[in-house]
């Protein structure tokens, strides 16, 4: 189990002295507060200003975030950070859209599908969202009456539709994702970001299943380029234990993070 943040900062005291310093954070439940459905998350001005400064006083800012590139670079909105959208499929740098060319392949497959579970009984279940991300799409069942029976019958669809090696098929927090069946996830997005900035002191934030990619990811590159790290969870009842015990350290909500931002911004 990871150790509550606030009991233990001065773990973290070197960190917020250090220029060289990178944040690097989930957006949807780390830096915005979980929502009914994807279009009422909000990043408040708050954090947007905090993010700003943060940029501002140390090394590197980036969020990776399983929303498209579009989505979460509107969403966050703040200059000069790095965007990763699609859990590392595509990423916006000096204003450049880059697209991973393996995911590209399989775009024409994901709008087949798209049209294809349209036709499904499936999405009359009621509170059910089907959300196109372009190259992956996602099945929010959060606002479902019955959430573990529109789960199940969201994964028998799927299974029915494709075959086990067609597309990859994952869980998050009261969602299932499409995606290319590729190895790739937040893990191997953070190991590029960190190789091509030379970034040797690093914190994360995630609060999702998808999120354990990059904090073991974290974990190994520590290891293996002698980096200092800082994994930081935010912890729900939604978290299964494998998530909880690949990270160092716990806070309980947004709000929490928004005052780990500001001590880090503190002279």
């Amino acid at each position: 189990m990871p150790l509550y943040l606030f009991d233990h900062l001065e773990k973290l005291r070197a960190f917020k002295h250090d220029k060289n310093l990178a944040i690097i954070s989930d957006v949807d439940g780390t830096i915005s507060e979980i929502a009914p459905t994807p279009e009422e998350a909000v990043v408040t001005d708050l954090m947007r200003d905090l993010l700003s400064q943060l940029n501002e006083k140390f090394k590197f800012v980036g969020v990776i975030s399983g929303r498209s590139l579009s989505n979460v670079s509107e969403m966050v909105g703040v200059d000069g950070i790095l965007y990763v959208g699609n859990h590392g499929l595509e990423y916006l740098k000096n204003g450049e859209k880059i697209t991973d060319p393996d995911a590209e392949k399989y775009r024409s497959k994901m709008q087949e599908l798209c049209k294809e579970l349209e036709t499904k009984d499936l999405l009359q279940l009621e509170g059910l969202k089907l959300e196109d991300k372009g190259i992956c799409l996602c099945l929010h069942y959060r606002q479902c009456p019955q959430g573990e029976e529109a789960k199940e019958k969201i994964w028998d669809t799927l299974n029915q539709l494709l075959d086990s090696d067609e597309l990859k098929i994952s869980s998050g927090r009261k969602i299932i994702e499409i995606k290319p069946p590729l190895t790739k996830d937040k893990g191997t997005i953070l190991e590029k970001i960190v190789k091509e900035y030379d970034l040797k002191k690093v914190i994360y934030l995630g609060d999702d299943i998808t999120d354990f990619d990059a904090f073991s990811k974290l974990q190994e590159l520590k290891k293996k380029r002698e980096m200092e790290i800082g994994t930081i969870l935010i912890l729900s009842v939604e978290i299964p234990d494998y998530v909880k015990n690949s990270t160092q350290y716990y806070v309980n909500s947004v709000q929490e993070v928004q005052i780990f931002f500001k001590w880090l911004l503190d002279q």
